[in-house]
């Protein structure tokens, strides 16, 4: 049986190896988003600390490439997923090598680490609270065996979250609000029926309370520093012409009828407002075989930030469809200008990242409140993966976020715009 993507025809087999590839971005490859790594047991509540406060970093990186540096580009030869400034004009981010988990810093024309994290996953979502302060989330494992939120202080590092063992006890998109998605649909490419996790990206209301974007569980969870966990909004499939959810395909249930599996929403980035509203972005799994890309089939969601248990339908009225006909959504952004910005990670799709020759180029875009496109910041970017905006309103651009194509290291650099 092939796949066929025009104008691509990939095996089974080759499909597999694009998966275990694609998993460690932590976005939907081929049905939904999972982590990488498989692993065996629970992370238990654990306290770990660092011998030196974060503010005497432990080690300096030497990247050989000074040039680079003073022009404000930086190369990485690992997964890098997340960018984020922090309030003393650094830009922090988590480079993920091997089995290694580190929160490092660009500042002054280097980079530093500040931290290790000892963590079963890969850090993707960061946020900054203040000077070495951060949430920090990992990513999810099929059936959610993994995926946690830490809390970084002063040299200290505590799991203050178990997101996978909430993901296990209660699922919400398919047991909690109006219980859109089937368990069995999960069943394809590899993974498992059952419930699945990827924390893919966090941002801070406070320093006790962060909010988490599940991409696997299509969930925005909000947690606390004490274990708290509750779902804040459940996002439902794209709609078709007649304004019905999207099927990707069918499974047979105990019964012996046909389920339909919808394709799934898979929220990847949260940006808080200055509006009292949360901006939710979309990356959209795979469609059916013989339906081609996901092209124009992400939307940016407008939610009111004091609501909770929210069920996000086209026609909801507490979320509002802010923007659609976007393709893979990645990141968001509120500017300095109090813009949205919104990252869309290739005009093919995520597809793009692991098929030689697809890619056409991302693009960063900038858009008023009510969802008006303002300017068309930045195109024919390289995979466009995660952006911020550092103290004196400079945007910095992550590019390539994982190693998956040849030469397409990741790259964190100021971007000129």
């Amino acid at each position: 049986m092939y796949i066929e993507i025009e104008p691509y025809k990939f095996s089974n087999q080759n499909i597999n190896q694009y998966l275990y590839i694609m998993k460690t971005i932590g976005k939907n490859i081929i049905n939904y988003q999972i982590g990488r790594f498989s692993v065996l047991v629970i992370l238990a509540l654990t306290l770990f600390s660092c011998q030196k406060d974060s503010t005497d970093l432990i080690e300096e990186v030497d990247l050989s490439m000074k040039e680079k540096q003073l022009s404000g580009t930086y190369d990485f030869f690992a997964p890098v997923y997340d960018i984020a400034a922090t309030p003393d004009g650094s830009i922090m981010l988590g480079l993920n090598e091997g089995e290694s988990q580190k929160l490092q810093l660009i500042k002054n024309g280097k980079v530093s680490t500040m931290i290790e994290i000892d963590a079963a996953t890969a850090i993707q979502g960061i946020a900054p609270i203040g000077a070495g302060n951060a949430f920090v989330t990992t990513a999810g494992t099929d059936l959610a065996e993994f995926g946690e939120l830490y809390r970084v202080s002063r040299g200290n590092v505590r799991m203050v979250a178990d997101l996978a063992a909430y993901e296990r006890e209660n699922d919400p998109d398919a047991f909690a609000g109006i219980q859109w998605k089937d368990q069995l649909c999960e069943a394809i490419d590899g993974f498992s029926a059952g419930p699945q996790n990827n924390p893919f990206n966090v941002v801070a209301l406070s320093g006790n309370t962060a909010l988490v974007a599940d991409a696997a569980g299509n969930t925005i969870l909000s947690a606390t520093t004490t274990g708290d966990i509750d779902w804040k909004a459940i996002f439902t499939p794209p709609v078709d012409e007649n304004g019905d959810w999207i099927v990707r395909w069918n499974t047979e249930g105990e019964d012996g009828e046909m389920i339909p599996c919808y394709v799934q929403p898979v929220p990847t980035s949260i940006a808080v407002g200055p509006d009292g509203y949360i901006y939710v972005g979309e990356l959209t799994g795979a469609v059916a075989d013989d339906a081609g890309l996901p092209i124009g089939l992400s939307r940016v969601w407008k939610i009111p930030a004091d609501a909770n248990n929210l069920t996000c339908t086209e026609d909801s009225g507490d979320c509002q469809v802010l923007i659609d006909g976007l393709t893979s959504v990645m990141d968001l952004a509120i500017g300095p200008d109090g813009l949205l910005y919104v990252v869309e990670f290739d005009e093919n799709s995520w597809i793009a990242s692991f098929v030689p020759g697809l890619a056409a180029g991302g693009t960063i875009s900038a858009y008023d409140l009510e969802g008006n496109l303002v300017e068309v910041v930045a195109s024919n970017l390289s995979f466009p993966s995660a952006i911020s905006f550092d103290k004196k309103g400079n945007l910095w651009l992550l590019e390539n976020n994982n190693i998956a194509l040849e030469g397409k290291d990741p790259v964190v650099r100021m971007l000129d715009y």
